[in-house]
């Protein structure tokens, strides 16, 4: 009779090979172990990759129904009488808001850059009740790890009430999205056709609130420490209102030493700002890259010359930067004529915090 040998099931076969088993020696065994560990650092990975980008296509998704709301509002259709309680509401409103204000009583306005039919930035945004929920979460209150841009809390935008410095906050989104692309107004991108080419191309911000339409010329761009420990901390969030002349001048003027490139937009005491801030992840830090617009006057030619527009050779960062590429600040070399009736010392290397 001939004699049989069972063979052993695939799968236990594979356990053997993939498993530390009994037997094995001390070299297999690490051998399976370090596979092991490897296996499991690659698939939390991809489930980290899936499950962010799965996330990313809802909110772009998202995202494209909101801008339908708003770019498409006139054929937009809202229901008669929560129309009628919306506009009894807000009875100020621009008409373009209410199908967004439907869906989410936050949304305060919209905020566009770049070319018209391309913009680079479109979103609407909130203003909330703190500066951390709209960090996380979308228009219709979901979970998001893309949030939405939203407004500072501490000054409401309201009929009556428009801020000083209104100041927008928003994600810097590997993807693209969001603020993602403010990063381009910083001259270390040269190389990529971005800096100086990026802010001739794109001067402007406009950005609408449900009561007023504004314009505002970008001045400044600057990378800002957020911690001590690398350094001088400029506290950019403080200047949201100014009680004289001398507060308004000298917030500007610190923003000015910080800036990477200068422009011919003047400023005065009285104008109104817009701040755009969002992280920026080239330096291992806890880093923000800020862009500074003024609102264009009453009157005033809308359009910015950009050929005026220079980069700043020497803009003062803080010691983690100088410690990692180098150099000192010099001090002060803008033009004061850039602040009305504003004046410094050239030697002046240091000012108080705003």
């Amino acid at each position: 009779m001939a004699n049989f040998v069972e063979k052993e099931n695939i799968f236990l076969r594979i356990a053997k090979y993939l498993f530390p088993w009994k037997g094995d020696k001390p070299a297999e065994i690490i051998r399976k172990c370090i596979f092991l560990g490897a296996a499991v650092v690659l698939i939390v990975s991809l489930v980290m990759i899936i499950s962010f980008y799965g996330s990313t296509a809802q909110d772009n998704k998202l995202n494209e129904q909101i801008s339908s709301l708003y770019h498409g509002s006139a054929s937009v259709t809202i229901d008669p009488v929560k129309k009628d309680e919306l506009v009894k509401e807000y009875p100020e409103v621009n008409e373009e808001f209410l199908p967004l204000l439907e869906q989410n009583k936050d949304v305060i306005g919209w905020i566009t850059m770049g070319d018209e039919d391309s913009p680079f930035v479109d979103n609407v945004v909130v203003q909330g009740d703190d500066n951390e929920y709209y960090l996380d979460h979308n228009l219709n209150g979901d979970y998001s790890k893309t949030g939405t841009v939203f407004a500072d809390y501490r000054e409401k935008i309201t009929a009556e009430n428009t801020p000083a410095n209104i100041i927008l906050y928003g994600h810097n989104v590997n993807t693209g999205e969001y603020f993602a692309k403010l990063t381009r107004y910083f001259n270390y991108r040269t190389q990529l056709n971005y800096g100086m080419d990026w802010y001739r191309k794109y001067p402007t911000i406009t950005f609408n609130t449900l009561y007023r339409k504004s314009t505002y010329k970008i001045f400044a761009g600057m990378l800002v420490n957020t911690e001590e420990k690398d350094g001088e901390v400029f506290y950019y969030l403080q200047g949201r209102k100014f009680k004289n002349k001398a507060a308004f001048d000298d917030y500007v003027a610190q923003i000015l030493d910080r800036t990477t490139f200068y422009t011919d937009v003047d400023l005065k005491y009285g104008d109104n700002l817009i701040t755009l801030s969002t992280c920026i992840l080239d330096y291992g830090i806890d880093a923000r890259w800020v862009i500074f617009g003024r609102e264009v006057r009453e009157g005033e030619d809308p359009t910015v010359d950009v050929s005026k527009a220079y980069e700043n050779p020497d803009p003062l960062y803080f010691d983690y930067y100088y410690n990692v590429f180098g150099g000192s600040w010099g001090g002060r070399k803008w033009d004061a004529d850039m602040i009305y009736d504003y004046s410094y010392t050239v030697e002046s290397k240091k000012t108080d915090e705003a």
